[in-house]
């Protein structure tokens, strides 16, 4: 991991990469150019033109790696712990890696100037989820009263 990680803070600006979250675990023991052959990713010039859902988000210098999208939080936050187990055993090894972000976020966000004033933060990190209207009449009630 040392090596990879040292070996992509020299890139420069470069766009978001995206990758598949199941690559999260192959960063502890592949080489740089290994990793790159196996999960070459898709580069996203516009973060709004990311496709929805979680993304682990590492970005040290110019590099901007974006795991995902991930469907559920729950599992996000489970890479982004694997991946923070990672990170952290890299800087330990080489303590002038600093400055680096490693977080989970839903993506695409929209930036608080876009952001509708009566739309809260929390609320524009939150997939439109459909809402349906409970049934009336009897199969109604009885969905009610059964929990359905």
């Amino acid at each position: 991991m040392l090596a990879f990680i040292g070996s992509v803070t020299a890139v420069r600006a470069e766009p978001l990469r995206v990758l598949e979250e199941t690559a999260i675990p192959y960063m502890s023991f592949l080489s740089k150019a290994d990793f790159d052959q196996r999960y070459p990713g898709e580069l996203v010039e516009d973060p709004a033109k990311l496709d929805a859902g979680w993304y682990v988000i590492y970005q040290h210098e110019s590099l901007n790696y974006y795991y995902g999208p991930i469907l559920l939080q729950s599992i996000g936050e489970d890479y982004l712990s694997q991946l923070r187990e990672t990170v952290e055993a890299a800087v330990a090894q080489r303590p002038s890696i600093q400055d680096y972000r490693l977080e989970l976020s839903y993506e695409p966000s929209l930036a608080p100037a876009d952001r509708p004033s009566d739309e809260t933060p929390a609320e524009a990190s939150i997939p439109n989820v459909p809402q349906t209207q409970p049934d009336s009449g009897f199969w109604g009630f009885v969905k009610r009263i059964f929990g359905f």
